[in-house]
């Protein structure tokens, strides 16, 4: 049995329940207060109005990282460990945490950084991001061809049938109008066309040049934080492959503000080694459809939503090991 545990990042569902859960054990009230003092609320805020202050990226960020190393940490203190580690965007900091590299400490207080950057820039450089799913093969194509027409770049490929586009939502416009007249065109030969677009509902123009500026300050802080040997292996969103060399790891954590988040690839590599089961780090539904959707439905993945998952995870994964 090889077990991967992959950490959620911004775009989770079900933060306020998850940040409940976090709130109602030791560990995780530990996590969650240093995630308040990070983002300068009081904890009881992130619990007060229905989790209305979960909806500003420069808390939200921070709290999502301390839930997520919360969760690792009550796993490995019931004797689950992982044998890799991946993070989805925001997630690869709880994942560089969780393969000793930097203290959880750190890693909520950079993610609070990283919050605060990504906001003011969004604030300066107002854009959108759109889900493209259900493509095929020559559809795919038809999208990455009018990106370049167009200016703009992948945001994340999801899966092998959905890719995320990130920029001024003006540009994106356009795209939508170029992509309709040549799909229009498309159709007419490939009636069965299913290809869908729906907008994200995030606060900014997330993983495209908008966020160029955020860049310098978060990799210094990267580069600042107390750092150890990674005693796990970790796949990147850069490359979508295993961290070879650790001193490169801070800028490519940083410059992935940037750049495409390849979780297509992360989910082939994580299978090429072998991994049998993956964890997702509370909240992580998001996370199971993508593991699910790029693997298949036969693959084990487990649920850490609340201590009753929790417990269920670890008895499954003792089992397998006995």
């Amino acid at each position: 049995m090889t077990v991967a545990f992959l950490f959620p990042g911004q775009g989770a569902k079900d933060l306020f329940a998850a940040t409940q859960f976090a709130a109602s054990e030791l560990r995780g009230r530990e996590m969650l207060d240093r995630a308040a003092e990070a983002a300068c609320i009081a904890t009881a805020d992130l619990l007060a109005r229905g989790g209305r202050a979960l909806e500003h990226t420069e808390i939200q960020q921070p709290v999502v990282t301390a839930i997520g190393l919360f969760v690792h940490a009550e796993l490995v203190a019931a004797g689950v460990e992982p044998d890799v580690v991946a993070g989805h965007s925001l997630g690869e900091l709880a994942a560089w945490a969780a393969t000793g590299a930097i203290t959880p400490e750190d890693a909520i207080t950079i993610a609070a950084l990283r919050g605060r950057l990504m906001a003011k820039e969004a604030a300066r450089h107002p854009g959108a991001m759109f889900a493209f799913s259900g493509l095929s093969t020559s559809e795919r194509g038809i999208l990455q061809r009018a990106l370049a027409r167009c200016g703009l770049e992948v945001a994340a490929s999801n899966t092998p049938d959905e890719l995320v586009v990130s920029g001024d939502e003006k540009t994106i416009h356009v795209l939508l109008k170029t992509l309709e007249d040549t799909l229009d065109a498309f159709k007419v030969d490939h009636p069965d066309t299913r290809f869908r677009a729906r907008r994200l509902p995030v606060a900014g123009p997330w993983h495209s040049d908008s966020m160029k500026d955020a860049v310098p300050e978060l990799e210094a802080a990267l580069t600042r934080a107390r750092r150890g040997a990674m005693q796990v292996p970790m796949v990147l969103n850069a490359t979508g492959k295993l961290a070879e060399e650790e001193g490169l790891v801070p800028g490519l954590l940083a410059g992935q503000l940037v750049h495409t988040v390849h979780w297509t690839d992360v989910m082939a590599t994580l299978k090429n080694r072998g991994v049998t089961d993956f964890v997702t780090m509370a909240p992580g539904a998001v996370l199971r459809s993508l593991v699910r959707t790029n693997l298949g439905a036969e693959v084990r993945v487990h649920a850490t939503e609340h201590a009753t998952d929790i417990r269920r995870t670890v008895d499954a994964l003792r089992w397998s090991l006995s």
